[in-house]
């Protein structure tokens, strides 16, 4: 096809150059291939005549048309400017036209036409983030920069889309204004967000600009590997290179490395290893000669054996592991391998060779590894030929003759035959050969007259073993032998004058020139001399081309073109200077930022060098710029296909990116070139290494927008972040005249010379022995006498390692060793609860240092909560009520660990609107249980938007934790559009789960951006799950235990897919079909009689919301089963295996909350205020209730009946008393029903407290305990045959050395249980105090679907549980090093069930009696007063400053104890 296009253009061309033939030439046209919306298209006009020529240029568009006149001299080349073409949705409906039309008085002489191409592209967007990675729960800082075509800023609205590694929309802000073309958002990611390539992109109208950047898990490095290696070296040189290991502080790192030498020779690797101690820095060699000495014999076994396309390589892997604390850190490089000592290079040469003309080059010889000649080598002599030969293998027609060669070509002696075994006839053409010396620069100019009739131009040069090869062709087609070539001697510099030089073989008094870039005509004219000027400007900018053509009397036109590209390229300029380039933590630092004009915005970016990669592929740069402007380029080229060669006026035309209308003779030549034996086109990938970069927070100092004003120069105060690293700064600038700017990366080293680090556990045991660690880095050019001290506390106490009590426990002497660092340990029982402060100061008689830190300290025992809520409203007619509460904490209750807090809010809602962040203290890592952070935040929003009472912050907050909640979830959708509890990872999708989150999405529209892609895939894959009955199937697992349902099952689970498609007006219009087939099943259901009060709730609800006629049968039947106590409905029965718990079973929450619906949607809402008093009564302290399908459905239900309610009558304070005193007052209003507020009481063994409100409305009143109980009860032994459990539970601890323990689960579901297999279950583990979960340790299986860690605690997601006995094993390793541990706790429970529980408690007996000494090191050699030691290698270069250490430390030691 394509090459039936290009034989038809043939045609087409050759019918207008034939046309051209018949009379003399009168007008050359040229003009841009793209119209680009906003930007005026300019049209060059050549006029030839004698006379003036009024031109109209009109560009037609449909009916719509612009257009502009002038009058062109004779003789003259003048441009036309038409208005730009305004932005237009039919621009690609209809084409764009360009018609010129010439007149001489009012006589039409000539006219012609052409289509352009349309292009939306007519600005630019860059994108920068200030990080290429980030760690889940991270924020993405983000900036868009907008230019225009000729670099200024572009004010205009644009759209930032945020889409996860699945391209799902998962943000957008639309329509946001810039201001001087920039705009900043900010993106918040969730805790678990899909990890992979995430995408911003940017969109103005149609142009469209995509930034990558990556989410998982990693840590940054507080230590780099560099490798100083040449990058290539001649194969007879032996290889020395230099490691270096140092912190990002900028000191050396002490360890081991480990060194792999990787050798590629002919495509065959060779591995080879090494190790030695580092210290910083290490000097290695390889002995490369030796290993060439073998290969070399094996050429000669196998000498047809392929050479690698990469060529000859060492790659050498690097790994230096931190002799402190093991961490280990990778380099790698490659080192290419010459085999030839020197290069030979040609540079600056036409790629076309114009007979009659001079033909000049320059030739470059260097070393291999590009270091300067030697006198030695410019001694030596460059031998070059130059030979002219009359054939070319484009004219050849005999495939025979022909060797295999690239056109054009230049390579290596060693790749191609020497130029004088070339077969074809030289024509009897003069060879030349010089002898050449070389100069210092090495840089050889060559010159050389071309003849009338040379065709192929063969130039060789060989110095020493390099020989290189240039052959260059007559490609260019003149008729008449008429040649025009180009030259410039003068630098490309924007701003300054370029002058080119017009080299012709024939005379000529009139030359005509066009410049192109970015795909626009720029200028154009006329000149009358062999040599012209022009001014580059920022639009010529990152490449421009230069068009010098001439027309001879009879049309023929000749013409050539210059390439002239720009390095330094951006007119606008900013710096960044720190002012110092090191600094301590916490010191005061100024940051100095300088542009060239007032007015400029600057963005600047300061971030962690750890989390940059080398690349700085987050940043906006210079290179960036050239990319994102050379686009407007690519559009423009290449117009013919790749395999047809134009060497002709028509194609030095059409490569500069114009089209050209005329009636001169364009000369068009189509050459195939012959396939030449050998050629083929080379693929060339290039691979993006994918570096991942680790380092601890913080990763980002400053991210920041400044608008300079009328200053040209601001002064940043800061303080300096308290990590040890080094701080890189960037910065671009934009402004009005100048465009944009780019500072070079500026940093600062954060460091102090002496500095000590705690290692402290996020919480420890009250009771448990914690040995403090301290750890003490010396950078200092002397050894240091440190004195350590911790200071005392009534919060803890000090263990003496020996056993006794002494005053000098707190303190700890220790010797430091220049460039070093060591750790002590000090032993301290903590004795309260708490948050505990340890501060540590190190001293010595140079410098000093002190850390402040504070430490968690939990109770004993297993943590428990108790909740009662009163729902005050006063009785008719009165203004007073009283209330009675009393709790009684149990006798087991652990010491000190009571807490008791009383709440008060004025609106239903209110507990659960404080309580957004967090309504369970369960863990809601699946796809179901994720909805949690979303499904309550859209009711509550609902009701503020229905009820009028939205506040900003309120709704802020809810859509923050719904685009979070929405992020998470989209990464358990499956490629079919369904929902799983585990995404791609489970079997099959999920008709329940799928259900779910389509009815929340759905609701969730009116608040947020959600991809109606997502939604109709879901919708669709579910609809593909409904049976010919109406009855919806589950092809997935049910993870829900209630939802399995037994002979209702699909009951149940039809009810709830009806809810989500009932619920939205425009989804029960589109499967409308779905909708009624599954009501029909469901009442005829109902009329069989449904056996499930479960299922019999869910099919009431859903038959409510289809205003089915059954809908109250359904809740008549409801409510004859419902057991009445205390006038509140009802329908469980007991259950003994379950635990005991003042909350309900979530079963009971959810059929309480679908009945409440239900009345709602039946309008009788008089029937459910009993129901609605006992469900509110029912949440717990944070808002919630006891699992997530409870808590979202109540909180459904709460949100409907609270629209009901009015605060215009609210006013009243609630006072709360306890026996001997006034204990907490809280006054509710208009102004602050929604706050909820809380205070703490006293909490005594017996607690009773007497509330009392006055004034009108109503408030919610809650008493919320929290106590630990004594664990030793539960022991690791089975259960025993009384209890009633859930589950059988046994744990059994393998302590087998200092640094593991391996704990065995092993866990079944009860006999007695009436369920054969639960839903979704929770194992949760806690951890003994400084361990955590082994790297690796647990696998996901069919049985293990996800696991979750968290200091102290590791959480494992159970498919089910059976009747089967299970066991896995939890691998730990010690991190902090304590003892005397307490117990660790447990559990096991159905997660859609919580009641349905058992509780273990197991520990280490070995570390409950291990003694301080046995983790101290050798003879508690790390928690006591060392005696100084002073190597004997040392003494003598360090004896005066040791003795003046001694006499100090004496002082030191007494002024301590003074303090």
């Amino acid at each position: 096809m394509d090459r039936l296009r290009i034989l038809t253009l043939f045609g087409f061309l050759a019918a207008v150059n034939g046309a051209q033939n018949t009379s003399s030439s009168t007008y050359l046209i040229l003009v841009s291939k793209v119209v680009r919306p906003g930007i005026p298209t300019t049209v060059s006009v050549t006029n030839l005549r004698d006379s003036p020529v009024l031109v109209i240029s009109e560009i037609i568009h449909g009916k719509s048309s612009i257009q502009t006149q002038s009058s062109i001299k004779a003789g003259s080349t003048e441009t036309q400017v038409l208005p730009a073409i305004p932005e237009n949705e039919l621009s690609y409906w209809f084409p764009y036209e360009l018609h010129v039309r010439g007149y001489v008085r009012g006589t039409l002489v000539f006219s012609n036409s052409t289509i352009l191409h349309y292009s939306p592209k007519s600005m630019s967007i860059l994108l920068q983030t200030d990080k290429p990675n980030y760690k889940p729960g991270q924020a993405v800082k983000i900036r868009a920069v907008l230019l225009t075509f000729d670099g200024k800023p572009y004010d205009t609205q644009i759209d930032i889309v945020i889409m996860d590694p699945r391209q799902n929309r998962v943000h957008q802000w639309l329509s946001v204004s810039t201001v001087l073309g920039t705009a900043s958002r900010e993106f918040q990611l969730s805790e678990n967000p899909p990890l992979g390539k995430w995408e911003i992109m940017a969109s103005v109208n149609e142009v469209t600009q995509v930034q990558v950047f990556n989410v998982h898990h990693y840590v940054l490095p507080k230590f780099e590997v560099e490798v100083e290696a040449p990058e290539v070296l001649y194969y007879k040189d032996h290889l020395t290179y230099t490691v270096t290991a140092q912190y990002l502080y900028g000191k050396p790192v002490m360890g081991m490395l480990t060194v792999t030498y990787v050798h590629g020779f002919h495509g065959v690797e060779a591995h080879y290893e090494d190790q030695k101690m580092i210290d910083g820095t290490v000097d290695l060699s390889f002995d490369v000669p030796a290993l060439y000495r073998q290969k070399r014999s094996d050429d000669y076994l196998y000498p047809h054996y392929g050479r690698s396309e990469t060529g000859d390589y060492i790659d050498i892997s690097t790994q230096v592991t931190e002799y402190l604390t093991g961490v280990t850190q990778n380099s790698t490089v490659r080192i290419s391998i010459a085999m030839y000592a020197y290069n030979l290079e040609f540079q600056h040469y036409p790629t076309t060779i114009k007979p009659s003309l001079s033909f000049s080059l320059q030739l470059k010889l260097s070393t291999y590894d590009n270091h300067p000649l030697t006198l030695d080598d410019q001694n030596r002599q460059v031998s070059v030929t130059i030979s002219q030969q009359t054939f070319s293998p484009m004219v050849w027609d005999n495939p025979a003759n022909l060797q295999p060669r690239s056109q054009n070509s230049s390579k290596s002696a060693h790749d191609r035959f020497p130029a004088s075994t070339f077969p074809y006839p030289s024509g009897n053409m003069p060879v030349e050969r010089w002898q050449l010396y070389v100069p210092a620069d090495g840089v050889l100019s060559i010159s050389t007259q071309l003849t009338e009739d040379v065709a192929t131009l063969t130039i060789e040069a060989q110095y020493e073993d390099a020989h290189k090869t240039l052959q260059l062709y007559r490609e260019y087609s003149s008729p008449s032998k008429s040649y025009i070539q180009l030259q410039t001697t003068s630098n490309f510099q924007m701003g300054e004058p370029l002058t080119i030089t017009v080299e012709t073989n024939f005379p000529f008094s009139q030359f005509h020139y066009a410049v192109t870039a970015r795909g626009q005509l720029l200028t154009a004219g006329t000149f009358n001399s062999s040599s012209f000027t022009l001014s580059p400007d920022m639009p010529w900018f990152p490449l421009a081309s230069v068009v010098v053509y001439c027309i001879n009397p009879d049309g023929e036109i000749i013409n050539d073109a210059l390439d002239v590209s720009f390095t330094q390229v951006l007119r606008n300029n900013v710096s960044l200077s720190f002012g110092t380039h090191r600094a301590e933590p916490a010191e005061a630092a100024f940051l100095t930022v300088s542009v060239s004009e007032p007015g400029s915005l600057v963005g600047i970016l300061v971030v962690d060098k750890g989390s940059l990669d080398s690349e700085r592929t987050n940043d906006i740069t210079e290179r960036k710029v050239i990319e994102e402007m050379s686009k407007f380029n690519t559009e423009v080229s290449q117009p013919l296909s790749d395999w047809m060669s134009m060497k002709d006026p028509y194609s030095v035309f059409m490569t500069s990116g114009m089209t050209v209308l005329t009636d001169a003779w364009l000369n068009p030549v189509y050459t195939y070139p012959p396939e030449l034996p050998g050629e083929g086109e080379q693929m060339i990938t290039i691979e993006e290494e994918e570096q991942q970069q680790r380092r601890n927070f913080p990763e980002t100092w400053l991210w920041l927008d400044i608008n300079m004003n009328q200053s040209t120069t601001t002064v940043l105060p800061l303080t300096v972040p308290d990590t040890m690293t080094s701080w890189v700064a960037t910065a671009f600038v934009i402004s009005e005249n100048l465009g944009m700017g780019i500072s070079a990366p500026v940093e600062l080293e954060v460091f102090k010379d002496f500095f000590l680090s705690l290692n402290l556990p996020a919480y420890i045991i009250r009771g448990e022995l914690l040995l403090l660690e301290v750890s003490l880095f010396n950078y200092m050019d002397w050894d240091l006498e440190v004195l350590v001290m911790v200071q005392e506390s009534s919060m803890f106490e000090f263990v003496s390692p020996s056993g006794g009590n002494s005053s000098m426990d707190s303190m700890i002497r220790v010797s430091v060793w220049s460039q070093n660092g060591t750790t002590v340990l000090f032993p301290i029982r903590v004795t309260e609860l708490g948050q505990v402060p340890i501060i540590v100061k190190a001293i010595s008689l140079y410098a000093s240092d002190s850390v402040y830190q504070t430490i968690l300290v939990k109770p004993e025992g297993i943590e428990q909560s108790f909740s009662q809520t009163l729902f005050l409203e006063f009785p008719l007619n009165k203004m007073t009520l009283s209330r009675e509460m009393e709790f009684n904490f149990p006798v087991n209750v652990v010491p000190g660990s009571q807490r008791a807090m009383v709440t008060a809010v004025g609106d239903l809602l209110g507990p659960s609107i404080n309580g957004l962040d967090a309504l369970i203290q369960m863990p809601y890592g699946c796809g179901e249980q994720n909805m949690i952070n979303f499904a309550p935040n859209v009711y509550i929003l609902q009701y503020l938007s229905i009820t009028g009472r939205v506040n900003e912050e309120i709704r802020s907050k809810a859509l923050t934790y719904m685009t979070q909640g929405y992020e998470r979830e989209l990464s358990y959708q499956r490629i079919d559009g369904s929902f799983s509890a585990f995404g791609d990872s489970d079997s099959s999708g999920s008709t329940w789960l799928s259900a779910f989150v389509l009815r929340c999405f759905l609701q969730a529209r009116a608040f947020m951006y959600i991809d109606e892609a997502v939604l109709m895939r879901t919708a669709f894959w579910l609809r593909a799950q409904q049976g010919p009955n109406g009855a919806f199937q589950e092809p997935g697992r049910v993870i829900h235990t209630e939802l399995q349902g037994g002979l209702d099952g699909s009951v149940s689970l039809t009810a709830y897919v009806l809810m989500a498609l009932l619920e939205d007006v425009e989804y029960n219009h589109t499967f409308s079909g779905q909708v009624s087939a599954a009501i029909n099943y469901l009442t005829l259901k109902l009329r069989e009689g449904i056996s499930s009060n479960y299922s019999l709730c869910l099919v009431t609800y859903a038959l409510s919301l289809a205003k089915s006629p059954h809908a109250i049968t359904a809740l008549n039947e409801l409510m004859n089963r419902a057991q009445i106590h205390d006038d509140v409905p009802t329908w469980s029965s007991r259950d003994s295996s379950l635990s005991d718990s003042w909350q309900p079973r979530s079963t009971d929450i959810e059929m309480a909350a679908y009945t409440l619906l239900s009345f709602y949607k039946q309008g009788t809402v008089e029937h459910g205020f009993s129901l609605l008093k006992w469900l509110s009564q029912q949440r717990n302290h944070l808002g919630g209730y006891g699992s997530t399908q409870d808590t979202v459905i109540a909180l459904q239900a709460l949100s409907a009946y609270a629209t009901l309610s009015s605060v215009e009558q609210i006013d009243l304070t609630i006072t709360v008393t306890d026996p001997r005193d006034e204990v907490a007052t809280f006054t509710i209003n208009q102004s602050n029903y929604l706050l909820y507020q809380c205070q703490e009481i006293e909490a005594e063994e017996e607690l009773h407290i007497r509330v009392s409100a006055v004034g009108k409305g109503f408030a919610v009143f809650q008493l919320t305990t929290f106590y630990n109980i004594e664990a030793k009860g539960l022991s690791r032994r089975r259960r025993d045959d009384h209890t009633h459990e859930a589950f059988d539970l046994d744990i059994y601890v393998m302590d087998y050395n200092m640094y593991n323990i391996f704990i065995f689960i092993c866990f079944r579901l009860s006999e007695d249980q009436e369920l054969n297999q639960t839903g979704m279950a929770i194992l949760d583990v806690g951890l003994l105090t400084g361990f955590s979960l082994a790297q690796n340790g647990i696998l996901i299986n069919s049985l293990v679907r996800k696991v979750e860690t968290s200091p102290g605690k590791v959480i494992l997601y159970l498919d089910s549980v059976t009747k089967i006995e299970e066991c896995i094993e939890v691998p730990t390793t010690m991190e902090f090093k304590v003892t005397r541990v307490q117990d660790a706790v447990v559990a096991i429970y159905d997660y859609y069930e919580p009641r349905r529980k058992t509780v273990r408690t197991y520990t280490s007996e070995a570390r409950q009696d291990l003694s301080v000494c046995q983790i101290c090191g050798n003879d508690c050699s790390q928690c006591e007063n060392n005696e100084v030691t002073v190597f004997d290698s040392v003494l003598s270069s360090h004896q005066g400053n040791y003795l003046v250490q001694c006499l100090a430390f004496v002082l030191l030691i007494t002024l301590a104890l003074c303090f």
